[in-house]
């Protein structure tokens, strides 16, 4: 997914073992010939709130083995940096980056190794949820690399203003509308959301399979026909019930996600569905009234609970025809990266790990990152993420077809049409 979804330093002293090199935007990659180095490229960047656990742990694997890391940052331009270097045979041994984009087929063009075999001769695969394995398993049944940092997206609900308008937390799409009123005379507005890009595709998709099974969604996502899907135009319907009830709030359509979130983070929506990599990055006061939840259950519907998503393509490890070439080394830093230790050290530190482990929260400082571990998988169903299914050449387009759905006086029957038309294009 568009990555406004990872945006999750460290001081390094001259004496420090850990080498550290950041490579801003648009900077190379290098191969290092030192065996007792690894060349780690990401797009996590100091920047980021994930750097600070990631180079916590990089610094405390290079003490415990000898092995030094040398880190390079390109941020969204890491694709085009990784691919240059790769032609001149000076790619990273290691990158720590999503699932997503030309990282698809990376495997099938040789850019990276596949890692079934790595996976259970490390015994990674006691550490890693079989469904996270098969997220990174491409069409050919070669894995692609190690899947490592997930999301959470839930519907965040500013408990706070609630009570100030006297309503409770909708459970049900009945409760969300009744509760719109009474939220507005207060003088909130209700679900704040990016109708005019990636955010609000997510948001559309995750309410018109309300009436869809998971194998229906996942097949609708893929091919297309919307329009012809008796249940998928029952979702449809539903999301122009909620539009035309002012369930968003005003001027949805003409948002982006950060402008949505702008509206939830200072206090003028009562709603908002919002990732986790917006969890470290909001206010103690806002996030202690915050409650974690899902978009509410829908009477005669699919899911018998809210429904949320989550996935756990956010990051993950991948190797490279080089890193294949000190790979008893790679062994070391991934299964350390793995090691029950690290894993609770990253999640303490904000970043939503994919892992088979049992996770004590106690001691995660952000109380966001600790509702998501213990409270959320209990409290949603979650529905079918979206950007494994829906074909690349789709996804773009799509973006500003849906964004029609947030426009009020645009039916249900224009709405499937425009979402079709982008697959029948992408066809041709």
């Amino acid at each position: 997914m568009k990555k406004s979804f990872t945006r999750i330093g460290v001081a390094v002293t001259a004496a420090a073992v850990l080498t550290l090199v950041t490579a801003c935007s648009g900077g190379g990659a290098g191969a290092s010939n030192d065996a007792d180095t690894i060349v780690l490229q990401t797009n996590w960047t100091s920047a980021g709130t994930e750097s600070k656990p990631l180079h916590a742990a990089i610094e405390k694997f290079t003490k415990e083995t000898g092995i030094k890391v040398k880190t390079l940052e390109n941020g969204d331009d890491l694709n085009q940096v990784y691919e240059t270097s790769l032609l001149a045979g000076e790619e990273a041994d290691v990158l720590l980056v999503g699932l997503l984009e030309k990282q698809l087929d990376w495997v099938k063009t040789g850019a990276v190794v596949p890692v079934d075999k790595y996976l259970t001769d490390w015994g990674i695969d006691k550490a890693v949820p079989k469904d996270a394995v098969a997220d990174w398993t491409d069409s050919d049944g070669a894995l692609r690399g190690f899947p490592y940092a997930g999301f959470t997206w839930p519907w965040w609900y500013n408990t706070a203003v609630f009570e100030q308008a006297g309503v409770a937390i909708p459970k049900t799409t009945d409760d969300l509308i009744a509760a719109m009123p009474a939220l507005k005379a207060a003088g909130f507005g209700g679900v704040a959301i990016g109708g005019n890009d990636w955010s609000g595709q997510k948001i559309f998709l995750q309410i018109i399979q309300s009436y869809l099974k998971p194998a229906e969604t996942e097949k609708l996502f893929q091919k297309g026909g919307y329009c012809d899907n008796a249940d998928a135009m029952k979702g449809v319907e539903l999301f122009t019930k909620l539009r035309d009830a002012g369930v968003f709030v005003d001027g949805v359509e003409g948002l982006s996600a950060d402008q949505a979130s702008a509206l939830y983070q200072t206090g003028k929506a009562a709603i908002a569905p919002m990732g986790s990599w917006s969890y470290n990055s909001t206010e103690e006061a806002l996030a202690n009234t915050t409650t974690l939840g899902g978009f509410p259950a829908v009477a005669g519907g699919t899911f018998e609970q809210p429904t949320a998503y989550h996935g756990s393509t956010s990051a993950g490890w991948w190797i490279s025809p080089n890193g294949e070439k000190k790979i008893d080394n790679v062994e070391k830093f991934v299964k350390f990266m793995y090691s029950p230790e690290t894993v609770q050290s990253m999640i303490e530190g904000g970043i939503d790990i994919v892992t088979t482990q049992k996770v004590d929260v106690s001691n995660v400082k952000a109380p966001l990152v600790a509702q998501a571990f213990s409270k959320l998988p209990d409290a949603v169903d979650f529905a079918v993420m979206p950007d494994l299914f829906i074909p690349a050449d789709v996804s773009n387009p799509m973006y500003r077809a849906t964004s029609i759905a947030y426009t009020a006086g645009n039916d249900a029957q224009l709405i499937c049409k425009t979402v079709d038309d982008v697959y029948a294009a992408a066809a041709n």
